[in-house]
């Protein structure tokens, strides 16, 4: 049941567990028609996959409902069991299976102890690790030379570590230590507030173009992602992955609203859909729906496809984009 509520409803609708045996899903910014459109639709895909759930619809009003006598007022909130009025012959046809079924109570539905929703195999998890630690291997050992080629020009560009590093968040909320090579001056974060004016991305996230906080050697780095290469330690520890939504910095990701959380379901990654195609992400939600679509739908192929895409990002110079 948690499935098909998971797989047909939209990536900002809040879903829950209420008890053993209940759940609830709160519809972002849905009128009352719409709930019961949504009703609708769910009673029939219950059905057809042969499940007998007891349905009912909640609607919150703050305004209030008048005085109607069908209606059940509780500070502004109304609740009904909702049957549609006019429904063709076959939606009539399963609405009266349904309510013959006696075991259409919440008390007789069965649970199990199987996470509902996300589907992780342990064989395609551990596939998926297994890959992570032999990439991050060869990579450590192919890129090494250029990873300390890089450190030395930092500190002839400018004073300071070669190394940068910052707390992120990652899988489950959990925080770590993200490692790059410095691209800006520094101390750099304490003058972000400063510039916030100016990010063009919107939400929490920070990007702000022509950073006046990025060295000359920094530049070349972000623009060949040469700076990232050092996350491949944090790919071996597994704080991270080579594919997995990215991680952001601990108060930006702590800002994100619920739905964008559920990102966190995986472990964090080097690269994902919005770091080979970031045009596609006019807004932070709309990068945020991509790590999504990433979580209910990665696997083996998908990231060897990814590191694939990866590779031409630097060959083109928008790693700094």
């Amino acid at each position: 049941m948690v499935r098909v509520l998971h797989r047909h409803l939209r990536m900002t609708d809040q879903k829950g567990q209420l008890a053993s045996t209940r759940y609830a899903v709160l519809l972002v910014d849905t009128g009352e028609m719409g709930g019961r459109s949504v009703l609708d639709r769910l009673r029939q895909l219950m059905i057809r996959n042969g499940l007998a759930v007891s349905m009912n619809l909640r609607v919150h009003d703050p305004e209030g409902f008048g005085s109607g006598d069908d209606d059940q007022h509780n500070g502004g909130r109304r609740s009904s069991d909702y049957a549609p009025q006019s429904i063709n012959n076959d939606i009539r046809e399963e609405a009266e299976i349904l309510n013959a079924w006696p075991q259409a109570s919440h008390s007789a539905v069965e649970v199990t102890t199987e996470d509902p929703m996300i589907s992780t195999p342990w064989v395609t998890m551990a596939l998926k690790r297994a890959t992570d630690i032999v990439g991050a291997c060869v990579g450590l050992t192919l890129g090494g030379p250029l990873i300390l080629g890089s450190m030395v020009a930092i500190k002839l560009n400018s004073s300071g570590p070669a190394i940068f590093k910052q707390t992120r968040e990652g899988l489950r909320g959990k925080p770590f230590t993200i490692y790059k090579l410095r691209t800006m001056v520094v101390d750099a974060e304490k003058s972000q507030a400063d510039l916030r004016a100016k990010s063009h991305r919107d939400g929490p996230a920070f990007k702000i173009k022509s950073d006046p906080r990025v060295t000359s050697v920094g530049r070349i780095l972000r623009a060949t992602c040469i700076d990232e290469l050092p996350q491949l330690w944090n790919v071996l520890r597994g704080d991270m992955s080579l594919v997995g939504p990215r991680p952001l910095p601990w108060h930006e990701s702590r800002a994100c609203n619920r739905w964008h959380r559920r990102r966190l379901d995986l472990r964090p990654g080097m690269t994902c859909y919005w770091q080979v195609n970031k045009t596609q992400a006019t807004s932070f939600d709309e990068w945020m729906r991509m790590d999504l679509r990433y979580v209910d739908q990665f696997g083996l192929f998908e990231d060897f496809g990814l590191i694939a895409q990866t590779i031409t990002v630097p060959m083109t110079g928008r790693g700094s984009d």
